[in-house]
């Protein structure tokens, strides 16, 4: 040890071991000074085998813009640690979290594999930009969820609540969690317990083994090959968490439709667009141009073509669509265009739906500016009879299998916009049209005409 650094650390109340004799007074300095630091450092532990284990190097815990995170300092000397977590500080004050984890975390000072939180992860892997932001914000979620339920982490409040620290303190358990400890294993048991919550009724399941499912997907996609070629040899655990996951046999996932298309139709044009407008428009785009509920909510007024009978859907800056393959033009029924024509404003303002709610597109969860609208909407669809989970969305089901019917599955993959054909076989290739070669004839029974029509 230099004398400078004895010298340093004598009047800090240090000892040659690093240690502190007496906590130093620092209120007075600032983040600049280097002597700030010293107190701000830290030897982080964890457990291996039993065992509580002291990382060898000095760490520091940055917090900005209601975002934190810990850096390895990569040394055990502690004044040359708070230089670094000065440098370190300094870098983020001017140029934000992506530059200084780009700089500190993935090509620079990196943690340790053992040292490595979920936490940092995520954060890297949001440095990268490989993913649009609520993409990577869906994705960190079912993270999130995974790791939280498979380490049983509770929190005093709850994990929704985002007003008054709940979702804060529960992100704040999940991320401190090590990656190393989400083993393919404890995603295998956490699946398993998932399911087995559902109890024994088939249907519910089977709905368990899908949304268990979703969440892997997600999840693991945040460890894609793509991703962590990007991150320039981040020192991931071996295995990663999701390395010989396989997914459940969802069982069938086909549309079954049980919609009067044109009895919703005729109630609805009564019913709600005299009186509730915006909720008609969105039964309109829902059912007849069999759009998704993200897409109806930022649709845009210039989008919508009149004189060709199309809407063209395009990203716009707050609309970010699916995938690509999203984007295109749908064609509508001419008598359709005319409903929304006739509910046009005079002063129309950009959005097809007006709401008083202003657009986001950085909400960590999943937000609507025209909330109230479907909200009712799906009130509305269940009062009708219409009971799945997502009514909305049943209505682009509905357009899916009638277009299916009428034109092929080809045809009704196009209208719905879907990436690849066997999307749209997996979910909406179920015919309404009624199938029979007449077999019954040969039962030698009489049936009049009327039961004969509803047989």
């Amino acid at each position: 040890m230099s004398e400078l650094e004895r010298t340093l650390q004598k009047r800090l109340g240090r000892t040659e071991t690093g240690q502190s004799s007496k906590r130093p007074v620092i209120s007075s300095l600032s983040k600049s000074h280097v002597d700030y630091w010293f107190s701000r450092l830290r030897k982080r532990r964890y457990r291996w085998k039993g065992k509580v284990v002291q990382i060898p190097n000095w760490q520091v815990r940055l917090q900005k813009h209601g975002r934190e995170a810990w850096f390895n300092l990569g040394t055990s000397n502690q004044a040359a640690a708070a230089r670094s977590a000065k440098e370190i500080s300094t870098c983020l004050e001017a140029n934000g979290w992506d530059a200084v984890l780009v700089k500190f975390k993935a090509s620079g000072e990196r943690p340790s594999a053992t040292g490595l939180n979920v936490g940092d992860y995520l954060r890297a892997v949001e440095a990268t930009g490989k993913l649009r932001q609520r993409t990577f914000l869906n994705y960190q979620n079912c993270l999130r969820t995974i790791v939280s339920e498979a380490f049983g982490v509770k929190v005093e409040g709850s994990r929704f609540d985002y007003r008054t620290g709940g979702n804060k303190e529960w992100v704040a358990r999940v991320d401190a969690i090590r990656l190393e400890r989400v083993t393919p294993g404890r995603v295998m048991e956490w699946q398993r317990s998932r399911v087995k919550r559902a109890g024994h009724s088939p249907v519910a399941l089977a709905s368990a083994k899908r949304t268990a499912n979703s969440y892997v997907r997600c999840a693991r996609a945040l460890f894609g090959r793509d991703i962590v070629k990007r991150l320039k040899g981040f020192p991931l655990p071996t295995p990663l968490p999701f390395e010989g996951v396989e997914l459940f046999e969802g069982g069938s996932m086909k549309y079954i439709s049980k919609v009067n298309a044109q009895a919703l139709i005729a109630a609805a044009r009564a019913e709600l667009k005299p009186d509730e407008p915006e909720v008609y428009k969105a039964f309109l785009l829902g059912l007849f141009a069999g759009m998704r509920k993200a897409e109806i909510d930022l649709l845009e007024w210039d989008m919508v073509d009149f004189q060709n009978g199309v809407i063209n859907l395009e990203e716009t800056e707050w609309l970010h669509l699916k995938t690509q393959d999203s984007a295109g033009r749908i064609s509508v029924d001419a008598e359709v265009m005319a409903e929304l024509r006739d509910l046009m404003p005079g002063g129309r303002g950009t959005f097809v739906l007006a709401s008083s709610r202003k657009p986001q597109n950085t909400s960590a969860r999943a937000y609507y500016r025209c909330k109230p609208s479907f909200d009712r909407l799906n009130e509305w669809l269940r009062g009708k009879g219409v009971m799945a989970n997502k009514p909305l969305h049943e209505l682009r089901k509905e357009i899916g299998a009638l277009v299916a019917t009428q034109h092929g599955i080809y045809a009704a993959s196009r209208f719905l916009r879907h990436s690849d054909v066997t999307t749209t076989a997996r979910h909406y290739a179920d015919h309404k049209a009624r199938i029979t070669v007449g077999l019954g004839k040969f039962l030698d029974t009489e049936i009049k005409p009327a039961e004969a029509a509803t047989a």
